[in-house]
């Protein structure tokens, strides 16, 4: 009798958009700094539903996207826009740009620093399939710089771990955790405007969406509304006034 009740309630819930599984593709720092603490409270939610993620850079993403592999993409705004015929999106707070170096380092002070600023120091990227990284090449075309590249990973915890050491200044997302590092942090700016990211969570138009997966995306997007900060160094990790003049 439990089981048949059991099936009963399978059958409610697949009706209902309840049940099933959500295929969700990522880059790394989107799933390490916005997915993983977000899902937990999705499954509150919708506890029938199972989350698959897949890693991948937004270009190819998208392509999943289109191929049917995915349900579900976080995605760089722009791209997305350019296709607005096939593709639905819904928008999510942007990402900021900020650089990331051991408190020795001689940036400006503040919460802001200018790109020209830290162009010339070894600067440590990530690699050009990141969203992040084009958009820091093109600025530096904006601005006419040629950027001093020391190392470029897939790996932005690599590069966090270089910058602690003091090898260089890391180039990252400011929704990355930090908080683990030793690391003077600022947002850097271009003409007096932070450089962002504008992102969305992006589906095929034509193919039906399920309601848990219609919910997903709005309740992201209030998520990450929530949580979006720049987050600073704690104050024991911040530059000695002596090393400030």
């Amino acid at each position: 009798m439990g089981h048949v009740g059991s099936l009963t309630d399978q059958a409610q819930g697949l009706r209902g958009g309840n049940i099933g599984l959500l295929k969700v593709a990522a880059s790394p720092v989107q799933i390490e700094s916005v997915l993983s603490t977000f899902l937990p409270q999705y499954a509150l939610r919708y506890p029938g539903v199972q989350v698959k993620l897949i890693e991948a850079v937004a270009g190819d993403a998208l392509a999943m996207v289109e191929r049917g592999e995915i349900h579900l993409s976080i995605s760089m705004l722009d791209a997305v826009e350019a296709d607005q015929r096939r593709l639905g999106f819904c928008p999510v707070p942007p990402v900021e740009l900020v650089a990331a170096c051991h408190p020795s380092f001689r940036l400006e002070h503040g919460s802001m620093t200018d790109i020209g600023q830290i162009a010339s120091y070894p600067l440590l990227l990530l690699d050009s399939g990141f969203v992040g990284r084009k958009t820091f090449d093109a600025v530096c075309r904006l601005a006419r710089l040629k950027p001093n590249i020391l190392m470029e990973s897939r790996a932005p915890h690599t590069l966090l771990a270089l910058a602690e050491a003091g090898l260089g200044i890391a180039i990252v997302p400011s929704a990355m955790r930090t908080h683990r590092y030793r690391l003077h942090i600022v947002r850097i700016a271009y003409k007096r405007k932070a450089i962002k990211d504008a992102r969305a969570v992006v589906w095929d138009k034509r193919r039906v969406l399920p309601r848990y997966a219609k919910d997903f995306c709005q309740l992201l997007a209030a998520h990450v509304r929530e949580s979006s900060s720049v987050k600073q160094p704690s104050p024991r990790f911040r530059r000695p006034r002596a090393e400030r003049r």
